[in-house]
């Protein structure tokens, strides 16, 4: 005879329940982590390993550049950890917020941990340490390296890198407790309107954006000067505000890497009192408002609304009029789906906004005053970085697309619509966004670097290539590795058929980009390092022809990356039983 679960009455007993809660749900993700797929274990492994690197010999060698420049190197540092830690508190803020209002407002396990004698503050502490664990990983994989570099290049003590991890225990605390505070309010006042205040809030921040662009306009005078540096330094003096936690981390960090352990501890204190008397403040309004938030939310869902957006449906089928109308139909089903969800058009504005204010600042941090060979060797590192966002972007949202239409299957198979048509309308709603965003991207920084014509029409056409094989492999490998027993498109992109989809992108990405960036960079730099001693590495002529030969290798490539995986997931497709 099974014996009945233990009834909770207490406190303390609640408290131990969640404990234990949390202590089976990290074992059993890590017991599913090593028992599960080995090539997902080893790509995550591998590329975290190459990233981590990548970013730790980064700042490695801008500390050690700067360290030339002697006692002006301290104080741009400082100012630099200032901006580094500002930038995250913003985006922990956003990350943690969405994260939280998700899993209050959003999950059925909420909906079933209302029931339980658990106390509001209770199930809040158990989802804000979730949200927060979800959303700080990006914050230790930029930050350690970071501070990894700094230490080694300052030379510090052992124990300095201890206390980074206490600082930035700390730190998470301030910008997440706030952002859940902000999600709960949101919800409790606004409950029909949470798309629209989240979307004022990313106007802001891009704002906020275009005004540190502009800020940051050339300081006068020779680079490391002490004039262009007070000049610089005078234009971030808001990121050293007193009161913002970013300052007090900085200059905790700082001092500890002088060997002032006193300042830095006392730093510390600060970040943890302040840390302390948020959180409390979350779980104050948590207690006092989750639950009548959570009533307000889902009754506005039960309620009928008005459904807009028909001038912008009218808009599309009159710009995409050579597509057959299912398949218009099918891109603006997906199209409505996207817009209508924050959690993915929020992350799509932060990857593809940051991007865009990067390449708004080229030409203020004066990149387009180099040399040909430095211009090319960017303007490929960009090419080369939106090109792995976009991978993000496809593996994230584009891959979990057809899985997620497994239970309701049975709708569209009622349209007078081939299984192909479905997948073809996946394939143009991925290309259409792509093409978009990324050709708009490449152009604008092709732009402020100064590059050749041909070498924008060589970008544009790079990107078309690229954006057409990624969303073919997405979509493809989607209809032939499904997983139709999850709801989470995130945990989808996380399985096998994620982690491979992500993998073959990658490999996808390295193979058009350097065979046509290798005859482009031998070529630049004979001009800039050999041109001036009178010999080259390629003339003109071998340029031309080698670039050509590129080209077509990778038109091939592309052809193939675009037209195997989506023929393979077809015939998945039209096989499958739902």
């Amino acid at each position: 005879m099974s014996s009945l679960p233990p009834v909770l009455t207490t406190p303390g007993q609640v408290a131990r329940a969640f404990r234990r809660l949390h202590g089976d749900l990290v074992s059993n993700i890590t017991h599913g982590m090593l028992s599960g797929s080995r090539l997902r274990l080893v790509m995550v492994a591998f590329c975290t390993a190459v990233f981590w690197a990548a970013l730790f010999f980064l700042f490695f060698g801008g500390f050690q550049f700067l360290g030339m420049y002697g006692a002006l190197a301290g104080d741009f540092v400082e100012y630099i950890f200032s901006l580094f830690f500002l930038s995250l508190l913003v985006m922990l803020f956003f990350s943690t917020g969405i994260i939280t209002y998700t899993g209050l407002f959003q999950r059925r396990e909420a909906a079933f941990l209302l029931t339980t004698p658990a106390s509001a503050d209770r199930i809040f502490a158990y989802k804000f340490f979730e949200a927060t664990a979800i959303s700080s990983w990006a914050f230790i994989l930029l930050g350690s390296p970071l501070m990894a570099g700094y230490g080694i290049s300052a030379d510090v003590h052992w124990s300095f890198y201890l206390l980074f991890l206490a600082f930035l225990i700390a730190f998470v605390l301030i910008p997440g407790s706030l952002g859940a505070v902000a999600a709960i309010l949101v919800a409790r006042f606004f409950p029909r309107r949470q798309k629209s205040i989240l979307a004022s809030l990313a106007a802001l921040v891009i704002l906020a954006g275009i005004w540190l662009v502009v800020q940051l306009w050339p300081a006068p005078g020779d680079a490391f000067t002490p004039d262009w540096l007070d000049s610089l330094l005078g234009r971030l003096s808001f990121c050293q505000q007193p009161l913002l936690p970013s300052r007090w981390m900085s200059k905790g960090l700082v001092e500890a890497a002088k060997g002032n352990w006193s300042d830095g501890l006392f730093y510390l204190m600060v970040i943890f009192g302040y840390a302390g008397v948020a959180y409390l403040l979350a779980a104050v309004v948590a207690r006092d408002l989750y639950r009548d938030a959570y009533s307000r939310v889902q009754g506005e869902r039960s309620t009928k609304r008005k459904v807009g957006g028909y001038e912008v449906d009218e808009l599309f089928h009159r710009v995409f009029f050579f597509l057959p109308h299912p398949i218009r139909l099918l891109i603006l089903k997906d199209l409505r789906t996207f817009r209508r969800d924050p959690a993915q058009w929020s992350q799509f504005l932060i990857f593809f906004g940051l991007l865009a204010l990067y390449f708004l600042s080229i030409r203020r941090i004066g990149y387009d005053t180099q040399r040909p060979y430095w211009r090319n060797l960017i303007s490929f590192l960009n090419l080369g970085v939106t090109s792995l966002i976009l991978s993000t972007f496809t593996s994230r949202f584009i891959f979990p697309l057809l899985s997620l239409e497994g239970r309701n299957f049975w709708i569209l198979g009622l349209l007078p619509l081939s299984r192909s048509s479905i997948l073809w309308g996946k394939f143009a709603f991925s290309t259409g966004i792509s093409l978009l965003s990324t050709e708009l991207l490449i152009v604008l920084g092709d732009l402020m670097l100064r590059m050749p014509p041909l070498m924008i029409a060589l970008h544009m056409g790079m990107v078309l290539v690229l954006c057409l094989g990624l969303s073919g492999i997405s979509v493809g490998l989607g209809a032939r590795l499904p997983n139709l027993k999850e709801e989470d498109p995130s945990r989808i992109a996380a399985g096998f058929g994620g982690t491979l989809n992500l993998l073959v992108s990658l490999v996808f990405i390295f193979t058009i980009v350097s065979s046509l960036a290798l005859p482009c960079h031998l070529f630049f730099i004979g001009q800039d390092e050999f041109g001036a001693a009178g010999g080259r590495v390629l003339t003109e002529n071998q340029f031309h022809f080698w670039l050509g030969v590129a080209v077509a290798g990778s038109l091939v490539v592309g052809a193939l990356a675009t037209i195997i995986p989506l023929r393979i997931g077809i015939k998945a497709f039209r096989r499958m039983e739902f």
